[in-house]
């Protein structure tokens, strides 16, 4: 199988880490992926931690790759070829200092608590089928993490079984969050129960 290699050298003046960088380095600390596979395992539960990851995932191992964090080689398979990375020893060494820094304050990206926030722009159906939305994706959220919870405790790690007590700690977080999120979204819909309109005052909590 040709390869192709290209990044593997180091930067010493290295522009500004983003955390989707830092979350692809922490991925490819496990193994080599491709594009494919990286956006496969964060499709696997971490969009509901960090959504950006969606939008900057193609570019981000490209950067890298041009910072030295990552090197890059080019498999052929027949008439196909496909890009895997690989992170260096720079990469990894930025990572771990990563890790041994603060992390940022957590913040919450929930459209539906926007809509909540300006409902007397419309009626009080939109806030109930809002609130009624936002239950079925929790519950559709949490049965994901719940499958994940399983699949854990029944392979013993799953694919890295060595990592199996650190996703033990994130999957319990993912479930209260999720549980969490369905609760108020019910006790919402019961204090409006009686609302006529989204602008006339409803009960005080």
């Amino acid at each position: 199988m040709p390869t192709k290699r290209t990044g593997t050298g180091t930067s010493t003046h290295r522009p500004q880490i983003t955390t989707t960088a830092y979350l692809i380095l922490g991925l490819l600390s496990t193994r080599d992926w491709s594009a494919y596979e990286l956006a496969a395992q964060i499709d696997r539960g971490l969009t509901e931690v960090w959504p950006r990851a969606d939008r900057q995932l193609y570019k981000t191992p490209k950067r890298l790759a041009e910072q030295g964090l990552v090197s890059s080689r080019t498999e052929s398979t027949g008439r196909r070829s496909r890009t895997i990375y690989s992170i260096t020893p720079a990469g990894r060494k930025a990572l771990r200092e990563w890790l041994a820094t603060p992390p940022d304050s957590p913040s919450l990206e929930f459209e539906g608590m926007l809509r909540v926030l300006f409902a007397e722009q419309g009626d009080v159906e939109d806030l109930r089928r809002t609130l009624h939305t936002t239950i079925a994706q929790a519950r559709a959220s949490r049965e994901l993490f719940e499958s994940h919870e399983r699949y854990i405790a029944s392979s013993d790690g799953g694919t890295f079984p060595e990592r199996r007590h650190l996703f033990v700690l994130s999957t319990r977080f993912m479930l209260g969050h999720f549980t969490h999120l369905e609760s108020w979204a019910t006790w919402a819909l019961a204090e409006i129960e009686s609302w006529p309109d989204t602008k006339a005052p409803g009960s005080d909590p």
